[in-house]
């Protein structure tokens, strides 16, 4: 079968398309990608991707008009058609909302298999959210094409009962965001060492519990065997930092970014891993960390907040602490528990490392290409 994955960026960006791409490849699927040519584009990261890849035309002058950004998503998705009907695919692979609307139109074109795998609820994204118009225009779309499509697919069990729920479909598939099996690091006795690195790695953006750690931090500073380890970058860095200069927290460490293919190697040499999502919208609410199975890999009892997915996780797997509620005092509780209790924290490590053994992007994703395949079945 022949697959055309579709998103609206410089493919090479979203580490999850990245995964499908080498996949697909590596089960002997004929694929190609498409996507466009946006500010992030790299022509040399681009070129490491194991399938022909095509990228269409973007405007990206950052200051348009809401007509002239209109025009260009337009003109936009007009040659991501052009190019999915050249390419003739049996199955045609849309990554979010934005992709999905050129997708649909090729797919009715060309009669053939639409999958729609929605990486998050794109509806709720700030620059979506905030402009009520906008957001009107792009439910309308979203209604009217998941009820056409052969398959949903998202990350998230509570993100498939959302969408089942919302527009009444069958309910969607589930494919976590987790990383290839090869990924794990061998890990012997992290209880014991010392200090004791509290890791959060990613982004430094609002909602992802950074600034509830610097504060946690700070209740810990008399501590010496506590290390709060912050990789990373973003616009919140300056103001974490100043924060953690005015609680005189020495114990939290700025550390910087690594490749994705290098977070789990470096989390490995943490003692435990914190995932706080805090509920601000209900895209964080319906979300999963992705940091949770990279914590997991690297065999880190993980801290994480109350949000549906995170409890369904440590429910079935017991691989660390829900928080009751995202605020420095829990979190050091949490820490404390874990810190007093070597055996819960030998147990949690364990069940992380079954966790990562059984939630693999080999095994996620063999279950949707095997689910593709029957789409291709006459």
């Amino acid at each position: 079968m022949k697959i055309a994955v579709i998103v609206k960026n410089s493919i090479w960006y979203d580490p999850r398309v990245r995964k499908q791409l080498f996949e697909y490849i590596r089960r002997g699927e004929n694929v190609v990608a498409v996507g466009v040519a946006d500010v992030r584009y790299d022509k040399e990261a681009v070129m490491r991707l194991p399938c022909r890849t095509v990228l269409c035309p973007f405007n990206n002058t950052v200051k348009l008009s809401f007509l002239r950004k209109i025009i260009r998503e337009i003109l936009s998705d007009k040659s991501i058609y052009k190019e999915i009907i050249r390419e003739k695919p049996d199955i045609i692979h849309a990554n979010d909302l934005n992709a999905l609307i050129p997708a649909y139109i090729a797919s009715k074109k060309l009669k053939c298999a639409l999958v729609y795998d929605t990486h998050e609820i794109f509806l709720e994204n700030p620059w979506i959210a905030e402009n009520k118009p906008v957001k009107f225009i792009w439910s309308i779309f979203e209604r009217y094409i998941i009820k056409r499509v052969d398959l949903v697919v998202c990350v998230s069990h509570a993100a498939a009962d959302y969408f089942e729920r919302k527009y009444k479909i069958r309910k969607p598939i589930v494919i976590t965001n987790c990383p290839a099996a090869g990924s794990r690091p061998e890990v012997i006795g992290r209880e014991n060492i010392f200090p004791k690195q509290i890791l959060n790695h990613g982004q430094f953006y609002a909602g992802r519990g950074y600034d509830i750690m610097i504060e946690a931090a700070g209740m810990l500073k008399s501590w010496d065997d506590f290390r709060f380890i912050l990789r990373g970058y973003g616009e919140l860095e300056d103001r974490l930092r100043q924060r953690a200069l005015n609680l005189n927290a020495e114990n939290v460490y700025f550390a910087p970014p690594v490749k994705v293919e290098e977070l789990i190697l470096c989390a490995s040499h943490a003692w435990v891993g914190i995932a706080v999502t805090e509920k601000i919208s209900l895209n964080f609410m319906l979300s999963v960390s992705n940091k949770i199975f990279e914590y997991a890999a690297a065999g880190l009892p993980v801290i994480m907040s109350d949000i549906p997915e995170h409890r369904y996780l440590n429910d079935k797997y017991h691989f660390g602490i829900v928080l009751s509620e995202d605020t420095p005092k829990c979190l050091v509780s949490a820490i404390m528990k874990l810190y007093k209790d070597k055996d819960l924290y030998r147990s949690c490590s364990e069940n992380s490392r079954k966790l990562s053994a059984e939630i693999t992007w080999e095994n996620e994703f063999g279950k949707l290409i095997e689910f593709e395949r029957n789409l291709t079945v006459k």
